[in-house]
């Protein structure tokens, strides 16, 4: 959905970048300069693993302006990156949803699309 758009956008591997098949998706999007891949993991490093998919995230994040996430339930492995994010001083966006009053209360504002806020999607 995000390739959809005129956006950048940072992938981050969970894996190394070597020996890659490029999605042909991903193709204009790199040639145009808006979409960048990154890996923090050595060549060696081609199985993607939970710990690996956790640093890596924490990882893109680090670098972001400011970190999106639609939803984390309570006490999962999303609220407690969050929550991380949330130390570092880096603004949290979400969506203004009673399904998100855990991010909302620790901190991160209602993310809004030209001056309105965002609601979540209906089910």
């Amino acid at each position: 959905m995000l390739l959809r758009g005129r956006q950048p956008i940072i992938i981050c591997l969970a894996r190394s970048i070597d020996g890659m098949r490029l999605p042909r998706p991903w193709r204009g999007p790199i040639d145009d300069g808006r979409l960048l891949l990154l890996s923090p993991y050595p060549a060696n490093q081609n199985r993607v693993t939970a710990d690996l998919a956790r640093a890596s995230n924490l990882f893109v994040a680090a670098l972001a302006d400011e970190v999106f996430v639609s939803h984390a339930s309570p006490d999962d492995k999303t609220e407690q990156f969050c929550r991380q994010v949330v130390t570092w001083g880096k603004p949290l966006c979400t969506f203004d949803a009673p399904e998100n009053a855990g991010l909302l209360g620790m901190g991160a504002r209602a993310a809004s699309l030209e001056g309105r806020p965002m609601t979540a999607p209906a089910n």
